[in-house]
């Protein structure tokens, strides 16, 4: 009779954890003054981000422009703009979906730091999964 109760049992599989989410992530993408042209570096760090996205699949990609308080607020915004649309284009280019960006353009931040700092842009990953 004891065999018999045991026939119908299955075997349990121990429960597996869960991959952890990764930790939102920062990539920095710098400029030359007044322009927003990729230098090789520049997209060298594009390209890092792009394998990063490829290997985490974070739930959006947000690029985040700056520039430095040199011109006018609206130059400032224009160019920032320009910067954030060229890091797109670039991982676009490398096979990112473009469904992922969130653009946000700031312009010049007002917590600044410093010149070269304020020429950036900011790549960020963020994961919801």
């Amino acid at each position: 009779m004891m065999a018999l109760a045991l026939a119908g049992c299955t075997m349990m599989k121990p429960k597996t954890a869960d991959a952890p989410v990764p930790m939102p992530q920062t990539i920095l993408v710098f400029f030359h003054p007044f322009s927003a042209d990729l230098t090789p570096d520049a997209k060298g760090n594009v390209d890092q981000a792009a394998a990063q996205i490829k290997a985490t699949h974070p739930s959006t990609v947000a690029v985040a422009g700056y520039a430095y308080n040199d011109a006018a607020p609206d130059e400032n915004m224009r160019l920032a703009k320009q910067r954030v649309k060229s890091v797109q284009d670039a991982l676009a280019a490398d096979g990112i979906d473009p469904k992922l960006f969130l653009s946000l353009p700031i312009g010049a931040p007002d917590d600044s730091v410093g010149k070269t700092g304020d020429r950036r842009t900011e790549i960020r990953l963020t994961y919801d999964h």
